[in-house]
């Protein structure tokens, strides 16, 4: 668990629709964390060598290389393989909840996505 008043958690945003992204990313920087964004899986694993985020926040529905992908190649990693993952989704049906819990996230949200909880879903990480 982390407090806003102590330290600004790194937090890696990782999502292909551009209005999404540009909203939760300033959602998320108005909450007291330091946000990087990326567009796909690729992009996402490219920054999170320079970056080094304390959570990772991603979509699962990308082109180029999605979600369960690139949560499979962070847990692969012995550097980021225990690195918090929270996977989002339109998909309410469940299979995507099993895909991303069975490749590695941490816990999973649906869109449309309720700032509170996901905050607070966050906020009970330990980073």
């Amino acid at each position: 668990m982390w407090d806003s008043y102590d330290k600004n958690p790194r937090l890696l945003l990782v999502e292909d629709a551009p209005f999404l992204r540009y909203a939760f990313g300033r959602l998320l920087r108005m909450h007291g964390f330091e946000v990087m964004e990326a567009t796909d899986g690729r992009e996402a694993l490219d920054c999170v060598s320079t970056f080094r985020p304390q959570l990772v926040v991603t979509d699962l529905a990308m082109p180029v290389m999605d979600g369960v992908e690139l949560i499979r190649q962070l847990r692969a990693n012995p550097e980021t393989a225990t690195l918090p993952v929270v996977a989002i989704t339109a998909d309410s049906s469940g299979l995507s909840e099993q895909r991303a819990r069975a490749a590695g996230a941490d816990d999973f949200v649906t869109k449309p996505i309720d700032l509170p909880t996901l905050l607070l879903r966050l906020r009970a990480i330990p980073v």
